[in-house]
C-alpha cells in the first residue's frame, strides 16, 4: 500500500485531534517548530499540513500570533448519517443557505422510485447551495413528498429542514443509504461554487427514511473535493 504524503499525514491527524476536541475551538496550535518535532519533520513540511486546513477555514493563521481553531472540521459521516445535518456538525452560525429552487411538481419516473410513491403524488423539488464560513462547500438538489412532508417553507431551507421534521412535525429519522462518486462541475456549478467548468467533484446521492421504514428525502449533493473526507469501519464477522 503506497504511503501518504507527510503533510497528509499531518493534515489528516490535526484534523481528527480538532473533532475529538484534543485542540478545542478558540485554542491555539503549538508552534511550527513543535509540531515539526512532534511528527519528526520539517516546518515547511508541517506549515504545508496546516495551510490545508486554514484554506479550509478550520485554522486561521496570524503573524505574531500563531495559529488558532476557529471552528471543527465537517464529518461528513455525520452529515450523511441520517440524523445529523450540516448544521448540527459545525454549527447554524458557520453555514449559510442560498436557495435557487423550491417548487411542488409531480416527480420523476426515478424520484418516484426513490420515494417510493406514485407518479401523481407531488414532491417539493429544492435546489440550495451551501456556505461554510462564506467559503462554497455544496449544491444540494431535494425532493420531498409533500403528503409526508406538509407546510415546507423557503424560510425553513434557510435553516436545517432536519429540525422542522424532527421538532416540528415530530417524526423520527432513521436510516440513510448513500451512493458516492466523483464527476465533473458544470457550469451551474461553477458560476454558483467559484470553480472552474469541468473541475472534480464529489456526488452523494442520499435515499432518507423515517422509523417506520417511509422514504422521505431524496437527495443529489454535489461537493467541493478538498473539504471531502468520508470515513467507514468494516468489521468482519
Amino acid at each position: 500500500m503506497k504511503k501518504i504524503p507527510k503533510y497528509m499525514e499531518i493534515y489528516l491527524d490535526l484534523k481528527k485531534k480538532i473533532l475529538n476536541d484534543f485542540y478545542e475551538v478558540g485554542e491555539k496550535l503549538p508552534a511550527g517548530e513543535v509540531l515539526a518535532k512532534q511528527y519528526e519533520t520539517s516546518k515547511l513540511t508541517v506549515k504545508k499540513g496546516v495551510d490545508m486546513l486554514v484554506s479550509e477555514g478550520v485554522l486561521r493563521s496570524r503573524s505574531g500570533f500563531g495559529t488558532e481553531v476557529m471552528r471543527k472540521p465537517i464529518d461528513n459521516s455525520k452529515v450523511f448519517g441520517p440524523n445529523e445535518g450540516l448544521f448540527s456538525v459545525v454549527g447554524e452560525e458557520h453555514v449559510d443557505s442560498e436557495i435557487h429552487t423550491f417548487s411542488i411538481e409531480l416527480p420523476s419516473e426515478k424520484v418516484a422510485d426513490m420515494l417510493k410513491i406514485d407518479a401523481k403524488d407531488y414532491v417539493y423539488n429544492i435546489i440550495r447551495s451551501r456556505f461554510i464560513d462564506h467559503q462554497p462547500y455544496s449544491i444540494e438538489q431535494t425532493f420531498m413528498p409533500l403528503a409526508i412532508i406538509p407546510g415546507l417553507e423557503p424560510k425553513h431551507l434557510k435553516k436545517s429542514v432536519y429540525a422542522y421534521i424532527t421538532k416540528e412535525l415530530g417524526l423520527e429519522i432513521k436510516t440513510s443509504h448513500i451512493w458516492i462518486k466523483g464527476d465533473i462541475a458544470t457550469e451551474f456549478d461553477a458560476n454558483i461554487l467559484g470553480i472552474s467548468f469541468g473541475d472534480f467533484m464529489i456526488e452523494v446521492e442520499k435515499n432518507v427514511s423515517l422509523a417506520n421504514g417511509t422514504p422521505f428525502e431524496y437527495s443529489i449533493t454535489r461537493h467541493l473535493y478538498q473539504d471531502f473526507i468520508f470515513e467507514a469501519v468494516f468489521v468482519e464477522n
